[in-house]
């Protein structure tokens, strides 16, 4: 027998579980076995395992019947209820998220976890099943949303996280009575059936408590279960992985990471199907022993003897969605410098790792690492690249395989930069592997420098390394970090204390000079940050990227500030256009100038200039300079940094920016003096004056229209304090039905790129009947581009949700009207209302047409 416990232990952790008295569980238990439903046995020694398919029938009896002596009824009556026929665009009972995409795209995508018309009891007998194995436990996290009986009705419905019409939903599995099956004797008037309204309710069982309790059943040695060969390749890609690691003592934080990378997995393939076209996969780059396929971005205006930037994904992900989520192509198109992507195969590792671990991927002129080799060649002969400035960059994996090709190919790498990786040479194997990312593996600086030196033939000089890690890093171990530090300080020949700590943006940085006082080593941990990179997601000349999985938006950009560690931020010629690119790039120039960046003050909203006609660092036009922090029109900060400039006291070219390695001393001296402004309450006087006035006259003066929304000023519940936006729809109170809209809307101008981002939390609340619903919609000359509808349902953010990066390409460079709207739809007189905090709304690339 595999891992569970025996049926009388199991009943006591059921009860905890369920939060219901021992007793009871233990007389249910009596009544199964006396109803015939189990076979009695002994409850010490010799007791008979619980096994998924009892916990199931236990579990439904202490959801399903009212009261105890009902057990047994209501175990035969609901195991054996029907799955009901779900059509697209039925009353199921849904939350979907998101707009609908394609009309062509209409049917839920397919769940790895196929049912197959089973009936309710064994269905849920082969949920507990899937969580009980290792192997496929995160695929259950990542699919299911919970378990559902109504008492009152016989029906019940297992809840799945789906694609419906191109959004995210909750799609309700529906089980029902056969045709010709009868009610259970409480709910049959026939045979005296009463409905007790305190007792006749509908039971949820969230998903993480069904994985606790499939824990606690027996699996039989048997491995040809019949529900975990219904999963396909995907899944059984990762069970082979579980299986690898089943005999590490790091199970449970290995299990952890599984169900992490689903989630990373599944937004990585949403942008893959998004972002088609963004880089050019490219064929032929040579013998490719490592069988990778290799990507590139390249900016149309790219200087002469460009860098060359090559940067590695983490598993689960792809080359694009690496891309998305970490801004690379964004800087690459602000600084002039092209991007290599390689990406690993699936048939290469189950999980889309790159192979840092196997010896015939991290030595020098084999597999991986020579086919990254090879990449590189063929981007510096194809583009005319510096072949003096190429470095390499990942995280996780990328993070590993980077400290791979800076050991294997240093003569190739100007430098390097690893975010939550390992030391060269760790680990040989995948076990080793795990206890190098779960553990961390201690070697004395010596013993780690002379596995880089011992890779290749070469003598120096070295490559530089930016090292990147979350103290909260769960998956990769923080030690980590420190070990990559000794590592490399040692093959540089450097003290192991740092010539210089600092704290940047709230995080810690040290850096280690080598004797020409160039900065060779730098090492940020940052603060309360788990796995991933770590993001400052905006439009501002210091910010990129998309907060996602495993890219963490912390309010520091480790890839603006590793470009800025290489010294790719300095402005370099760009190369001849032809004349229409030049008319192109002039217009976009003008555009820019006359972009606006609204900051706070003016509720709600703000626009960016677009990031493809941003000047380089320290040549920002008046306009632009102005608008960088503006607070009803008054950028105070741009004030105080002109003044300090022009009186000699600051370096000129740093007001269009918050301050970074060239302020002095990396003091932001504007910044400072702002700030005690700020506390003072003078810059509140200016920004707030107008908004804290007359609430309804600062979202008229912003540019809103519309009714049932409103301006909330110092609200405690704001994102990050100041004024937001607050929208409320109710139908079915006051003697009013059906469908009732609140919206609020302004005229937007929008450039060639627009995106829009914002944060939100919901409130919808339509858990009446199958027929009411409550949704938050956000709709361009009404099209809706996001959304969420909740259908039956309630649905709650308890905490502030970023939505990012929603692009509105179909509506480039027209005005349009934005729409914030909020609708309830009731079809009883009973209550159903949707609520909307909705704050930090921005677009890129917009231009404002509103006065304010």
């Amino acid at each position: 027998m595999l891992n569970g416990l025996a049926r009388y232990e199991f009943s006591e952790r059921l009860a905890d579980i369920l939060g219901e008295s021992r007793r009871d569980l233990r007389f249910r238990v009596t009544l199964m076995v006396s109803g015939g439903l189990v076979a009695p046995g002994p409850r010490g020694r010799g007791s008979p395992p619980a096994t998924p398919h009892y916990a199931a029938h236990l579990l439904i009896g202490a959801m399903a019947a009212p009261q105890q002596a009902q057990t047994v009824e209501a175990i035969r009556c609901y195991a054996d209820l029907r799955p009901t026929a779900v059509a697209a665009g039925g009353n199921t009972p849904r939350v979907l998220f998101g707009p609908a995409l394609a009309a062509d795209d209409e049917n839920p995508s397919e769940s790895s976890i196929s049912l197959d018309g089973l009936p309710f009891g064994e269905a849920l007998a082969g949920l507990l099943e899937l969580a009980c194995a290792e192997e496929t436990r995160a695929i259950v996290a990542s699919e299911v949303f919970g378990v559902w009986i109504n008492r009152g009705c016989p029906v019940a419905s297992l809840q799945f996280s789906a694609c419906w019409q191109g959004r995210r939903a909750l799609v309700s599995h529906t089980y029902g009575l056969a045709p010709d099956a009868a009610p259970p004797a409480w709910l049959d008037s026939q045979r005296g059936g009463t409905v007790d309204p305190g007792l006749f309710h509908s039971v949820f069982l969230p998903v993480r408590k069904l994985i606790e309790i499939g824990l606690l059943t027996t699996l039989s040695d048997d491995r040809n279960r019949p529900m975990m060969n219904k999963l396909g390749h995907k899944v059984a890609a990762i069970a082979n992985m579980a299986k690898l690691a089943a005999k590490t003592p790091h199970g449970s934080r290995w299990e952890k990471l599984l169900s992490a990378l689903t989630a990373v997995q599944a937004w990585s393939e949403q942008v893959d199907s998004q972002e088609k076209g963004r880089l050019l996969e490219v064929t032929g780059f040579g013998s490719n022993p490592g069988e990778l396929r290799m990507y590139s971005y390249v900016p149309e205006r790219l200087p002469a003897n460009a860098p060359l930037v090559v940067v590695l994904h983490g598993c689960t992900q792809s080359a694009a969605s690496y891309n998305k989520g970490s801004g690379w192509s964004t800087l690459a198109d602000r600084y002039g410098f092209a991007l290599l992507l390689p990406q690993q195969q699936w048939n290469n590792n189950p999980l889309r790792c790159f192979n840092w671990f196997k010896p015939e991927d991290n030595e020098r002129d084999k597999g991986e690492p020579l086919s990254i080799r090879q990449m590189v060649d063929r981007m510096l002969h194809d583009h005319g690249l510096d072949r003096r400035q190429v470095y390499v960059t990942g995280t996780s994996s990328g993070g590993a395989m980077t400290t791979v090709m800076l050991a294997t190919y240093p003569e190739v790498f100007a430098g390097g930069a690893v975010l939550a990786g390992v030391p060269y040479r760790t680990a040989k194997g995948l076990q080793e592997g795990l206890e190098s990312i779960f553990q961390g593996r201690s070697r004395s600086a010596g013993e780690w420098g002379q596995l880089v030196r011992a890779a290749s033939s070469h003598q120096g000089p070295w490559p530089k390394i930016s090292v990147w890690h979350g103290d909260a890093d769960t998956a990769v171990k923080p030690v980590n970090a420190e070990e990559i530090v000794k590592q490399w300080a040692d093959v540089h020949g450097l003290d192991a204390q740092p010539t210089i700590q600092m704290t940047v943006d709230g995080h810690s940085r040290r850096a280690w000079q080598g004797p020409s006082g160039e900065e060779l080593i730098e090492s940020y941990t940052v603060l309360g940050m788990g796995h991933g990179a770590a993001l400052d997601p905006g439009a501002g000349p210091h910010q990129c990227g998309t907060a996602a999985p495993f890219f963490n938006a912390v309010g520091i950009s480790s890839t603006h500030r590793i470009a800025d560690f290489w010294g790719l931020l300095a402005d370099r010629p760009v190369r001849a256009t032809a004349p229409a690119q030049a008319e192109t790039a002039a217009a976009a120039e003008q555009g820019g100038r006359g972009a606006r960046a609204l900051d706070r003050g003016e509720p709600g909203f703000k626009e960016h200039a677009t990031r493809d006609t941003e000047p380089p660092r320290g040549s920002a036009a008046p306009g632009q300079r102005a608008a960088a922090g503006r607070s009803f029109g008054l950028d105070v900060h741009g004030i105080i940094s002109a003044s300090l400039e022009a009186a000699g006291l600051l370096k000129a070219g740093t007001t269009n920016r918050r301050p970074d390695s060239s302020a002095p001393l990396g003091i932001d001296v504007p910044g400072i003096i702002s700030t005690a402004l700020e506390a003072a309450g003078v810059l509140k006087g200016v920004a707030q004056r107008s908004a804290s006035a007359h609430p309804e006259a600062a979202l008229k003066t912003a540019g809103w229209e519309g009714a049932g929304w409103e301006l909330l000023l110092e609200d405690p519940r704001a994102f990050r304090g100041g004024p937001m936006l607050y929208g409320h729809a109710a139908s079915g109170d006051h003697g009013a039905l059906g469908a009732r809209v609140q919206s609020i809307s302004r005229r937007i101008k929008l450039g060639p790129q627009p995106e829009l981002s914002y944060v939100r939390r919901l409130d919808l609340s339509a858990g009446v009947n199958d027929y009411t619903s409550a949704s938050f919609r956000v709709l361009i000359d009404g099209i809706v581009v996001d959304e969420v509808t909740a259908i039956g349902m309630v649905h709650q953010e308890t905490e502030w949700l970023r939505q990012a990066a929603i692009d509105l390409k179909q509506f480039a460079d027209r005005s349009v009207t934005l729409t914030l709207e909020v609708a309830a739809c009731a079809n009883i007189y009973s209550t159903v209302y949707a609520k909307a905090w909705v704050d930090q709304i921005t677009i890129h690339n917009a231009v404002d047409l509103a006065h304010c």
